[in-house]
């Protein structure tokens, strides 16, 4: 009985390790796991949830808005080629994914854009602040080059199609389920994307879907296109919630 308690106080450990809770008291040692942390390694376990990020203008913001998004992280030597390109400018989300609910999930990545393309030093930091394999289970960056009905093999998708992203998260759900063993409900998504037109697309599929960086839109990018249809700062911290449904600025 002894061996079969320590075990299984090893597995919720681990469990709790994943969603970040942090180091976990011992049983009948000088102090026992909190209830309120047990409850999220219980429910992680039982029911585990999936936040799934865009990159650009979600996870980032307008490079060169560092004055106008002051909650806003330029990283020195990274650079950032989506739009106008420029120094990687981190959302006020990115950097405080620890402070939301998402933290307590597997995180994903569909994208439009290429992330700076291959080895770059901004995939790099994104992983990082996604919390690492840990919370994605894959390095791996795959483009599937705009084609919504391509099998999804990875946590972090690149090139998925505008208007269509849903059709990359029903297929990385398959990848979840199959290769990593973990089965998500299409209730326990949430996906973030700063476009309209991407979170309308999600409308009637079960997932929940937030539009951020609401209150701070961007500008003319070039060309005359862009003109306030994607963000300015990035997702913010209060904009990350776990509400059901889908919802738009």
């Amino acid at each position: 009985a002894k061996q079969q308690s320590t075990s299984r106080w090893r597995i919720v450990a681990g469990i709790a390790a994943t969603i970040g809770i942090g180091a976990l008291a011992w049983p009948g040692s000088h102090g026992l796991l909190r209830a309120s942390a047990a409850e999220a390694v219980e429910e992680f376990a039982l029911k585990p949830c999936l936040c799934v990020f865009d990159i650009d203008r979600t996870l980032t913001g307008k490079q060169g808005w560092a004055e106008k998004c002051p909650e806003n992280l330029e990283v020195d030597g990274v650079q950032d080629t989506a739009y106008g390109q420029g120094t990687l400018l981190l959302s006020d989300f990115a950097q405080n994914m620890c402070h939301t609910f998402c933290s307590h999930c597997y995180h994903g990545i569909v994208t439009a854009g290429q992330a700076s393309g291959d080895g770059s030093g901004e995939r790099a930091e994104i992983l990082r602040r996604l919390g690492g394999t840990k919370h994605t289970r894959s390095d791996w960056w795959q483009d599937v080059a705009f084609n919504p009905d391509a099998e999804v093999r990875s946590s972090l998708v690149l090139q998925a199609k505008d208007g269509m992203k849903q059709e990359a998260v029903k297929s990385m759900l398959k990848w979840w389920k199959s290769d990593q063993h973990v089965d998500i409900k299409y209730e326990d998504v949430h996906f973030f994307d700063d476009v309209r037109a991407n979170v309308e697309g999600f409308q009637g599929t079960g997932f929940n879907a937030r539009q951020i960086s609401c209150d701070v839109r961007g500008v003319v990018e070039w060309d005359g296109m862009f003109d306030g249809q994607v963000g300015g700062c990035g997702a913010t911290v209060p904009e990350v919630v776990a509400d059901k449904g889908v919802k738009l600025c």
